[in-house]
């Protein structure tokens, strides 16, 4: 059998598991998302995960090259979650993936169609490869800043949540791509940037906070700075709110 062949079938294997647990056919997902781009199975992550672990020896009897071919397989299906599958065998891959394979990387990315798939593949694929292959995975990170798809714009900075954010060992490239995105005219890209505030501040408390209220001086809309205080009270939020108060872009 063919590399191909066992590629497209693992592909239909996985689709018809999916199919069979959903409790309804793809449809767009308007609960969690505002236009008609996620179209999904009826399904929820429990479910969806149980599926993955049932294909997980297969999978894993994959070679990388072959685990990269299916990712990309699963991607061009364009349903959310067979995005989300193909993103699974990227996880279960990241330590054999290097700078060779950011191309190929690249190109899956043009097929996230949410939110949702941004972030998964920032916490389970790219922030390893920044710990991995630190000024490469940067230099990946910088592209998508700049990127035309809003999803990659988002994917540059909420590749700093999280651990990431809290480490403290990426404030200065995360403030960068952060700064570069503060007028984004897309809502989702501003929450990311306000997600990666609020973390990047738990690595670097004074420096992020005095950021966010220069944003507030500067206008930036309160979806970022309101989003990037979210873990703070009493009279130190109260001191980032009294900045530039009753000016904010909403």
């Amino acid at each position: 059998m063919t590399l191909v062949s066992s590629g497209d079938e693992l592909v239909a294997e996985i689709r018809a598991a999916i199919e069979s647990a959903a409790t309804g056919p793809p449809a767009p997902d308007r609960k969690f998302n505002k236009n008609d781009e996620f179209v999904a199975y009826g399904l929820n992550v429990p479910v969806w995960r149980k599926i993955m672990r049932e294909f997980w020896p297969r999978l894993r009897a994959l070679s990388p090259g072959e685990r990269l071919d299916l990712a990309e397989a699963l991607f061009a299906e364009g349903e959310g979650w067979l995005g989300h599958s193909a993103i699974y065998v990227l996880a279960m891959s990241v330590g054999e993936l290097g700078p060779r394979d950011f191309e190929r990387l690249d190109r899956m990315a043009e097929r996230f169609t949410g939110w949702s798939h941004v972030d998964d593949v920032c916490i389970s694929v790219i922030q390893p490869l920044l710990r991995a292959h630190r000024s490469e995975t940067l230099a990946l990170l910088e592209r998508w800043n700049r990127s035309p798809n809003r999803w990659k714009r988002r994917a540059s900075v909420v590749a700093f949540v999280r651990k990431i954010g809290d480490s403290g060992e990426f404030t200065e490239d995360a403030l960068r791509l952060c700064e570069n995105l503060v007028f984004d005219r897309e809502d989702l890209v501003r929450k990311g940037v306000g997600w990666a505030l609020k973390d990047l501040m738990r690595g670097e408390r004074q420096r992020v906070l005095e950021y966010v209220k220069e944003l507030r001086r500067r206008r930036v809309s309160s979806t970022i700075t309101l989003y990037a205080i979210r873990d703070l009270d009493g009279r130190e939020r109260r001191d980032v709110l009294e900045v530039g108060a009753n000016q904010i872009a909403g």
